[in-house]
């Protein structure tokens, strides 16, 4: 039937279009990180590495790439080499000092402050945005800032947006034993500035992100529930195994929006 072919057809291009973890990894020049070293390359690797065949499967060749709050620019450097992308970051003024020798090698770089009331996105017709492991940082509602991304988007653009599952198992079971889930007062409510960059201020559950994406004229087109590496140890092993059955209590999320009307495809694995 005309479905089956078609169907093939997109899991043989997405095979093709898709890394193994080894060829992820050695695509990453981490000698150029001065503060995202290997350390956390390696425990948010699976994110990473997950993050990275999403933006190849879904992005043609030289895409324009609007990067916020790029930190460690893991995928940035990925799409960049395997799909002559143009990449463009947006960060906090310390940060890209500090990271110079990497952002420099991309198309542009622009200092800002994303949650500023006058920020405004610095390109238009954008192919991506990439806004990896930032919007729990945030102090504002960030259907505000999706509403500015939005305009700045061409006719076919997509949003990616990793960040934690505030409705992970894990947090859960913290509450059961009256464990908090959040910063600390001192941290919670300090400013939003390079110093306290590191600080979670709002997580979110893929409920409350599908909402903001609709008020801010996007839609939903995937979304996976996944974890930070694809093995446990054996002490957390119980914990993956009710994930493993329960996809929507994995603790990170990520989300890949667009302007154009298209089915939500939820994937699991």
């Amino acid at each position: 039937p005309r479905y089956q072919l078609h169907s093939d057809r997109l899991r043989r291009l997405e095979w093709m279009a898709a890394l193994t973890p080894d060829e992820f990894r050695s695509s990453i020049d981490l000698e150029k990180r001065k503060f995202h070293m290997k350390s956390y390359f390696e425990s948010s690797f699976y994110r990473q590495y997950r993050s990275a065949n999403m933006a190849l499967r879904t992005l043609g060749r030289s895409p324009r790439v609007l990067s916020l709050g790029a930190g460690g620019a893991f995928v940035e450097e990925i799409v960049q080499k395997h799909l002559d992308a143009s990449v463009f970051v947006v960060d906090f003024a310390e940060t890209l000092a500090i990271e110079s020798d990497l952002y420099g090698n991309f198309a542009g770089m622009f200092a800002g402050d994303i949650s500023a009331p006058d920020w405004v996105s610095p390109l238009e017709s954008v192919d991506a945005v990439f806004w990896f492991d930032n919007i729990e940082h945030l102090r504002i509602d960030p259907t505000r800032i999706l509403r500015k991304l939005r305009s700045a988007l061409s006719e076919n653009g997509q949003i990616f947006i990793t960040t934690d599952n505030f409705a992970r198992l894990r947090n859960i079971l913290k509450l059961i034993f009256n464990r908090s889930i959040v910063a600390l007062p001192k941290d919670l409510f300090a400013e939003v500035d390079f110093e306290h960059e590191y600080v979670h201020r709002r997580e979110y559950t893929r409920p409350e992100l599908e909402a903001c994406l609709r008020e801010a004229g996007l839609k939903l087109a995937e979304v996976e529930m996944l974890w930070q590496s694809p093995s446990e140890s054996l002490k957390k092993l119980p914990f993956r195994s009710f994930e493993y059955l329960f996809p929507r209590f994995r603790p990170h999320m990520l989300i890949r929006a667009q302007k154009a009307e298209q089915d939500v495809r939820l994937t699991t694995g």
